[in-house]
């Protein structure tokens, strides 16, 4: 099942950038027996997306062909037919029922659980599980060559990884230095063990070694709070000072268009004071003709009346707006 995983992976889903987390083979359940494949699989780009994938071998060549895709959030019900007893059949309720039968029960236990825990993850238990061991919903359960997905509600983990070039080389020349990596793997399994953890006290004291250097750098981190800090405080009072020197200059702007405004205020009365000196001055002659006129004599009849005649222009003379003269004050 590893090999089909691997090749699955490799030719469907990898250039649909998907990842392949579960898999059973299984067939239709009271029909001729034509096995294929149904695939758990989601998107390695945000948002993710769930799918279960059908996937059938070819009849004309050794290679897979994708048939048919659901999206997990359509799955309604996934019926296990018996919770006590080994049971390879299954259902599947989308728009309508599929009945499957899967090569063997560990398989199918397998695939159930990693539904139930993709369910759980991104689709909030959406989907009904029937006739399911409360067991199988509650752990993860391997079963040998087909691992479905672990690590609890919180986090479905990536199962399947490519491996690249380089590192199917490496492990080529690994499996070549050590003559029971076939003949016997439990051997060769405590090999790769010893030397992991000779890797690992390795990795211990470099991190020991490395304790001077990370309290070096720690020590420069305080220093440079501390160096923040200070830069703040001096900000906090260069932003005081310059209030204060705006709210300054909002007082001298004020003064200034107050200072303005009173010489406008003095220029315009200036003004008003010459136009009325100009226009209401009654010459000395006229006021003593008025004051002491000789009315017997022709002459002096002549100087009233040039008199009175400049006196009445100059009460008549026409004021700007906003002037008013009253007639006790000529």
């Amino acid at each position: 099942m590893t090999a089909i995983k691997h090749a699955l992976q490799r030719d469907i889903f990898t250039p649909n950038d998907e990842r392949l987390l579960s898999i059973v083979n299984v067939c239709k359940a009271g029909k001729k027996k034509k096995n294929c494949f149904l695939c758990a699989t989601v998107t390695t780009e945000r948002p993710v997306q769930v799918k279960v994938v059908k996937v059938k071998k070819s009849d004309k060549g050794d290679f897979y062909k994708r048939q048919i895709a659901w999206a997990l959030r359509d799955l309604a019900v996934v019926d296990a037919k018996d919770a006590v007893k080994e049971n390879p059949e299954f259902d599947l309720h989308f728009e309508k029922i599929y009945k499957w039968v899967a090569s063997s029960t560990a398989e199918k236990n397998a695939f159930i659980s990693c539904i139930w825990k993709l369910n759980q993850r991104y689709l909030r238990k959406k989907i009904d599980f029937v006739n399911v061991s409360s067991q199988l919903l509650e752990e993860s359960v391997p079963s040998g060559e087909n691992q479905s997905v672990t690590g609890g509600d919180e986090e479905v983990v990536d199962e399947y990884q490519e491996l690249n070039a380089r590192e199917e080389q490496d492990i080529e020349i690994m499996m070549e230095g050590c003559e029971c990596a076939i003949s016997n793997a439990e051997a060769f399994a405590e090999k790769l063990s010893r030397e992991l953890q000779v890797l690992d006290g390795a990795n211990i004291q470099s991190i020991m070694a490395s304790e001077k250097q990370v309290n070096i750098l720690m020590k420069l981190l305080d220093e440079a709070l501390k160096e923040v800090d200070q830069i703040e405080l001096k900000l906090s009072s260069y932003e005081e000072m310059l209030q204060s020197v705006k709210e300054q200059m909002n007082q001298i702007s004020e003064s200034n268009h107050l200072i303005h405004l009173s010489n406008t205020n003095n220029v315009k009365l200036l003004s008003e004071i010459e136009f009325l000196v100009n226009h209401m001055d009654l010459a000395k002659g006229h006021i003593k003709a008025l004051q002491e006129g000789d009315l017997a004599s022709s002459r002096g009849i002549e100087a009233c009346t040039n008199a009175a005649d400049a006196l009445l222009q100059c009460m008549n003379v026409a004021l700007r707006p906003g002037m008013f003269i009253g007639d006790d004050k000529m």
